[in-house]
């Protein structure tokens, strides 16, 4: 185990700031979607899941990175890439389809 460098210990951080900012926005869908006439609970549920995989995404960065193990983030970059895209293509069919 090496000591954590003020590098590591700001990406950890990125990573819990973005998982918090997803959450944010999946309670704020949760928000429209029970003050909405017609509810339609696609785009929060897709909202958490993309917050829940940021948040186990950032956890297992973070501790890849106390232990030591600082190299490539190529796959939980990708995986987060994937996850917002097919987030935002799920809202972007629904609101298209309800609209």
């Amino acid at each position: 185990m090496t000591a954590p460098t003020l590098a590591m210990e700001r990406t950890a951080l990125a990573w819990r700031r973005t998982a918090l900012g997803a959450a944010a926005c999946a309670l704020l869908f949760a928000h429209e979607a029970m003050i909405d006439g017609h509810p339609t609970w696609t785009i929060p549920l897709a909202a958490a899941a993309v917050a829940l995989l940021l948040a186990v995404v950032g956890w297992a960065r973070g501790r890849a990175l106390e232990h030591g193990h600082a190299g490539s983030a190529h796959r939980s970059i990708a995986t987060t890439a994937l996850a917002v895209a097919a987030a935002s293509l799920i809202a972007v069919v629904t609101v298209l389809l309800n609209g």
